[in-house]
C-alpha cells in the first residue's frame, strides 16, 4: 500500500478498500454461495474473496472505473447496490467521498502538504496508522451487515457513481457507465437526495467515518423498507 502523500496514491488507497469491499458485502450477504469464497487477509485481517475468475474480473473494472472519475475530482459518492430478482433496489452501501480534495489535473502526484485549522502544518499519519483505519472500516462493514434483513433469493448487485453537479457525465465507446433516471418519489433507493428525502421508508446504519490528512471518507449503510415484506415472502 503506497503512502497517501500525493492525490493519485490517496485514490489507489481509497480503491484498494473499495475492491476489498465490495468482496466483502458479496460475502456478508450471500449474493453468491459461500464456496465461491477463499480465505484472504488484508490490512492484517481475514477478509473473504470472490474466486469465480468472471466476477474477480468485474469487480475489478468496476473498482477502475471508478478509480478513473475519482482521478477527475468528479465523484460525490459511490454505492454498492443490492438488487432484487425484480429489480428493486433492497441495499445500498454508500461510500461518501465528497470531502476529497480537489485539485488540478496536472497535480495528481504532486506532494500533499497537509495543516491543521490553524494552518500549521502537520503529518498525514504513517502507513501503520493507515492499515489500522481500513482494517476498521472493513471489521465495522463486515459487522454492520448483521443487523440487515435476510435478502429474498435471486439477489444481484451493481456498481453506481453520483457525481458533483457540476460535473460532465463520462463518455467512452462503449460507455462504462449508463445514466440512471433520477426518480425521486418512485425508487426507495436513488441517489442521496431521494434517500433522504424518504427516509421514513428506509433505515440507515452508520458504518465508519474515517479523516486522516487528506482522506475523509463516510460509509453507510442504506435499507430499503420494502426489503422487510419481500423477505416475509420468500420465508
Amino acid at each position: 500500500m503506497p503512502p497517501m502523500d500525493t492525490y493519485a496514491n490517496l485514490i489507489t488507497s481509497f480503491t484498494d478498500l473499495l475492491l476489498v469491499s465490495i468482496h466483502t458485502i458479496l460475502y456478508e450477504r450471500e449474493i453468491y454461495p459461500s464456496t465461491l469464497f477463499i480465505p484472504a487477509r488484508k490490512y492484517n485481517h481475514p477478509v473473504r474473496q470472490a474466486r469465480h475468475p468472471l466476477v474477480c474480473q468485474w469487480i475489478q473494472e468496476a473498482v477502475d472505473a471508478c478509480a478513473e472519475e475519482l482521478m477527475k475530482c468528479t465523484v460525490d459518492l459511490i454505492a454498492v447496490n443490492i438488487i432484487s430478482s425484480t429489480n428493486k433496489p433492497l441495499e445500498r452501501f454508500v461510500f461518501d467521498v465528497s470531502r476529497f480534495p480537489v485539485i488540478a489535473t496536472t497535480d495528481i502526484h504532486s506532494p500533499f502538504v497537509v495543516t491543521d485549522e490553524d494552518g500549521n502544518e502537520r503529518g498525514s499519519g504513517t502507513l501503520a496508522d493507515l492499515e489500522e483505519h481500513m482494517r476498521a472500516v472493513i471489521t465495522k462493514l463486515s459487522y454492520s451487515t448483521r443487523k440487515l434483513r435476510k435478502l429474498p433469493k435471486g439477489c444481484t448487485f451493481s456498481v453506481s457513481v453520483e457525481l458533483k453537479n457540476e460535473a460532465t457525465a463520462p463518455e467512452g465507446n462503449p460507455p462504462v457507465w449508463i445514466a440512471a433516471e433520477y426518480q425521486e418519489d418512485d425508487t426507495p433507493l436513488g441517489r442521496r437526495g431521494t434517500a433522504l428525502k424518504t427516509r421514513d421508508t428506509n433505515r440507515t446504519i452508520p458504518v465508519r467515518s474515517l479523516v486522516m490528512g487528506a482522506l475523509a471518507l463516510e460509509t453507510w449503510i442504506e435499507e430499503a423498507e420494502g426489503n422487510k415484506d419481500m423477505a416475509t415472502d420468500e420465508n
